[in-house]
């Protein structure tokens, strides 16, 4: 026989419980994590390890510290809190606390490893870079908040031990399931098993699909004029050079960058392409620091910043008041005849490239460095942004473009920069003539 009164009472005083903890737990632990992840010293490597050992903390050592906490004899006896639902949410948020925390801060590091160079080139505030991973990141959160409320529900030895489990005042389904299980009164026992699977699932359901881009926010596409342009004024000579753990994987390599030229460095896989424009970048070496309309790279693997297209090309603009909207005019120029509210992630890798090259230009560069941006595109496409590149040659960019593509050198070069393992190789070398007339492998 099921106890409708006493089934309620027990829901009602789960949900306060768990739910207080979880939310408490979630205001405690992302900023921790958020803050955690910034932060790269030793002492801080420690303290992930004694978080991540906390995720297995039994229990019942939570029930015994909060017991003699609150005890009459304890440091916080004067409250008189034990035996109480405070005593029991206290509990509950010590012992999810260590998943929340240690969940987002791997979230984090998740989104700062994989965007970091894509964060360093962007040029935008520290407050503006944490909005940006908050948003990256908020997946691994919600995962970490689902997980720390499902250990809080399924709780029962921390619960008991501080609350009693008191019929009308403590007594949560956990506590109610042990209970009827050891009166025999099975068939009240399983109801709130049931329940209390019912309600795990549904907050799971419920975290996926708060977890979908909400396309009511994603701005519509604005601005049909390309941004104004600023002509190059820095160095105009750069010798650049990288070493990578101890070993120098590209030696001493002049580069003249002057307003108004395309420079395109050419040369086989792993000839060190790559390796020049990211030194220039600043994302290695010391060379440029790349900043908002002063430099912007463009590597060979972009990734999105944002949950939709609208976002995305939007991203400058939002930034930076400087610069002006003009996602509509990319959008148009590069063929990204999609919704602004379509997630990035949905969209093919063509798309994808032309996706992030036209967030990139939206920041209005004054240095372009471009990794292999045409790679595996139509000729339609490829002749687009190569249009759009004469554009900005015109308006006095200095432009910097790796590729593979000798045709494509040659069509747009300016200078060409031919790099071998690592070496710059003068263009009258035999090496350099076979390179340039398509007798390489890479």
């Amino acid at each position: 026989m099921v106890d409708g009164g006493a089934v309620r009472e027990a829901i009602l005083t789960t949900l306060l419980t768990s739910g207080t903890a979880t939310v408490l737990a979630t205001l405690i632990g992302v900023p921790l994590g958020a803050w955690c992840s910034s932060k790269t010293t030793s002492f801080f490597d420690k303290i992930r390890v004694i978080v991540t050992a906390l995720y297995g903390l039994p229990p019942v050592v939570v029930g015994v510290f909060i017991y003699a906490l609150l005890s009459k004899s304890g440091a916080l006896g004067a409250l008189d809190l034990l035996f109480t639902v405070e005593a029991m949410i206290v509990a509950q948020t010590c012992l999810i606390l260590p998943l929340i925390w240690g969940g987002s801060w791997s979230a984090f590091d998740k989104t700062a490893n994989q965007y970091r160079d894509t964060f360093d080139t962007l040029g935008a505030t520290s407050k503006q870079r944490l909005l940006l991973e908050i948003g990256l990141a908020r997946n691994g959160v919600y995962h970490a908040v689902v997980i720390g409320f499902g250990r809080a529900i399924a709780e029962v030895g921390a619960v008991i031990m501080v609350g009693g489990n008191i019929a009308g005042k403590t007594r949560v389904m956990t506590t109610s399931i042990v209970l009827e299980t050891s009166k025999g009164n099975m068939d009240q026992a399983s109801f709130l098993g049931i329940l209390l699977l019912l309600f795990s699932l549904t907050i799971v359901a419920l975290a996926s699909f708060v977890q979908r881009p909400n396309v009511r926010r994603s701005p519509p596409l604005s601005g049909t004029s390309p941004p104004v342009l600023m002509p190059y004024d820095g160095p105009t000579e750069r010798t650049v050079s990288m070493m990578r753990e101890g070993r120098e994987i590209l030696k001493p390599t002049q580069l003249s960058l002057k307003p108004g030229t395309i420079t395109v460095v050419l040369g086989e896989s792993g000839a060190g392409k790559t390796s020049l424009l990211r030194a220039l970048a600043g994302l290695e070496g010391d060379d440029v620091i790349c900043g908002h309309q002063e430099c912007v790279y463009v590597p060979q693997k972009p990734l999105p910043l944002t949950l939709s297209v609208g976002f995305e090309l939007n991203l400058a603009a939002s930034l930076f008041e400087k610069c002006e909207p003009a996602s509509a005019y990319f959008s148009e120029k590069f063929s990204l005849h999609q919704k602004p509210e379509r997630s990035p992630l949905g969209l093919s890798g063509g798309e994808m490239q032309r996706l992030i090259l036209s967030r990139q230009l939206g920041f209005a560069p004054k240095l372009l460095l471009l990794d292999e941006c045409t790679a595996n595109l139509g000729s339609a496409q490829v002749k687009a942004i190569e249009t759009e590149l004469m554009r900005h040659r015109k308006e006095g960019v200095c432009i910097v473009l790796a590729t593979h593509n000798v045709l494509q050198a040659k069509r747009i070069a300016d200078t060409m920069v031919i790099l071998h393992d690592g070496v710059q190789i003068e263009e009258d070398s035999q090496l350099a003539r076979s390179l340039l007339a398509g007798e390489w492998s890479g």
